[in-house]
């Protein structure tokens, strides 16, 4: 009925490391040879026989290991179409080769050559194969559970085959098949391996006590045999290929399982859930995630209208007419905006979506995620607040560092700057620039008599004076002690003359006890001349007023 043999041989050719292989070809090339002198055969038609078995199994193997495109699997269909192609052309090679090689050469022999050693092939081999990688990836404790369960299914298909051949009345072939298929849906592959080969060896004593349906065909025992053969080659066609999608079936579903399991985890992780709206049906599906994020309980999501009056009133607008325009122009959208929960609680929520056209029911709909983004906003509103802060406490500390606490005004530092650019834009745009630098006539002798109190309002004073004579633009700034510096951008020496005056006269006309005076010397920038040079000719027209008699403005030679 099958050969075992070509089967055990061809799955240690699949397991072996290549480097081995030998071995086994040459000891299982001693065993067939052996076996067949031991039949009776000549020795050349023994060694014909055994060259032939061992280009089989070697045939096979070479197929699937050097020269196929997919690894042998059965539980997958590519993988077991590429076994049963090199079994299959294997065995027709092989028997060809024995036919050639037998006393007799014909047809009968060829197909008994053939279909006994593909049944060994194709029954055999994924039985040891399926076994030996469970055992070695699980090692003897499988579970005495599983191995009850298998042993009861294969019981079923033993007892339902050996009812079926213990009796020659009945054609009842059809119910070994739906055992099989029973045992392909329970175990897998192994179920329709195993099924198949219970099948065959009770069908095999059964031709050999003489029973069984086969026997309701009137011809001799060579045609039942091969009746035989045949039957069960299209039950293993029946069973295994399904046992193989079941089992592709069962790996995809984990497998999604698995990812449907690792994207809850990454959703709740960064609390993003994702949804999709069926425009055409107007019905929204929701992940775990989103009711999570919405704070409801169950599995219905809301509609559309009332997904979006789930959003604070004043964002409401904004939603449905970003959604209505994603729709429209087929295109995505993305916004942030508050969502109310039934608690009453706001959460601030980041959406993003776009078109998607490969729903099941081929609709086309909106496929989108939705993140709690509330402790980013508050994380982002604390940044800014600190930032407003940083900002308001910078400017402070910049007018701190620029402004001279006693008068308010600009301070050495700053009117030094501001000089700076002063003569740099004048170089540039050849625009005149004069500075005024004036001190307190007598300022000691104030100190003295009325007290350093009363000096300092007296520089607060003069301080407000100047520079209520200046225009937008200009300058004002002590220079230290009583000594302060007037800049004058875009301009002359005259009209430098003529601010110098103003300030020196209000000053002078103030009724502020005690009275006060100035001396100011006025300095128009030279060309080439630096910023030093021009402050020093400043101050010795200062110290030219204070000589002729102070309460005056003297210009700078």
């Amino acid at each position: 009925m099958l050969w075992p043999a070509s089967g055990i041989l061809f799955a240690a050719l699949l397991v072996v490391p290549p480097q081995r292989a030998g071995w086994f070809l040459a000891t299982a090339a001693m065993a067939s040879f052996a076996a067949n002198l031991g039949s009776g055969n000549a020795v050349v038609v023994s060694i014909g026989f055994t060259v032939a078995n061992m280009t089989e199994s070697a045939f096979a193997a070479w197929l699937v290991r050097t020269r196929g495109k997919c690894r042998v699997s059965f539980v997958n269909p590519r993988g077991l179409t590429c076994f049963c192609m090199a079994a299959t052309l294997a065995t027709m090679l092989s028997a060809t080769m024995a036919t050639i090689m037998a006393p007799i050469a014909s047809i009968d022999v060829w197909l008994s050559w053939f279909s006994t050693d593909l049944l060994g092939l194709l029954v055999v081999t994924p039985m040891i194969m399926i076994v030996g990688r469970a055992l070695y990836r699980n090692g003897l404790g499988v579970g005495l559970r599983a191995a009850a369960g298998a042993m009861g299914v294969f019981a079923i298909v033993g007892i339902v085959a050996g009812v079926t051949f213990s009796q020659s009345s009945y054609p009842l072939l059809f119910m070994p098949m739906l055992a099989v298929l029973i045992a392909a849906f329970r175990l897998g592959p192994l179920g329709a391996a195993g099924g198949v080969l219970i099948v065959a060896i009770v069908s095999s004593i059964a031709i050999i006590v003489g029973v069984g349906p086969q026997s309701l065909i009137r011809s001799g025992p060579i045609a039942r045999s091969l009746f035989m053969q045949f039957y069960l080659l299209a039950l293993f066609a029946a069973a295994l290929p399904v046992a193989t999608l079941l089992a592709a079936r069962q790996q995809l579903l984990d497998r999604l399982a698995t990812k449907m399991r690792l994207l809850q985890l990454a959703e709740s992780a960064a609390n993003v859930g994702h949804w999709r709206l069926n425009i055409a049906a107007q019905t929204v599906t929701w992940s775990e995630q989103v009711f999570r994020i919405h704070g409801r309980d169950g599995d219905v999501p809301l509609s559309v209208d009332a997904a979006i009056d789930a959003y604070h009133p004043d964002d409401q607008d904004r939603v449905a007419a970003l959604i209505e325009r994603a729709i429209e122009q087929r295109h995505g959208f993305e916004f942030t905006a508050r969502l109310v929960r039934p608690d009453g609680e706001v959460r601030h929520v980041f959406s993003k979506g776009e078109i998607d056209c490969v729903g099941e029911d081929e609709s086309i709909g909106l496929f989108g995620i939705i993140q709690d983004v509330t402790t980013q906003v508050a994380h982002e509103a604390a940044i800014q607040g600190a930032r407003v802060r940083a900002e308001a406490a910078a400017r402070e500390a910049t007018i701190l560092a620029e402004t001279d606490l006693l008068t308010g005004i600009a301070n050495r530092r700053r009117t030094t700057f501001a000089l700076d650019q002063a003569v740099l834009a004048s170089r540039q745009t050849k625009q005149p620039v004069s500075i005024a630098m004036f001190d307190v006539d007598h300022f000691k002798r104030i100190n003295d008599t009325y007290g350093h109190q009363a000096g300092d309002e007296v520089l607060k004073r003069i301080a407000v004076d100047a520079a209520g004579e200046l225009r937008t633009g200009d300058t004002a700034g002590r220079f230290g002690g009583e000594e302060f510096v007037i800049v004058l951008p875009d301009a002359t020496a005259q009209t430098a003359m003529m601010v110098a005056e103003r300030i020196r006269l209000r000053i002078e006309c103030e009724s502020s006890i005690p009275r006060v005076t100035i001396s100011v010397g006025v300095a128009e920038l030279l060309c080439d001349e630096s910023t030093e040079t021009l402050l020093k000719r400043a101050d010795q027209a200062l110290y030219a007023a204070k000589n002729s008699g102070r309460n005056m403005s003297r210009l700078a030679a």
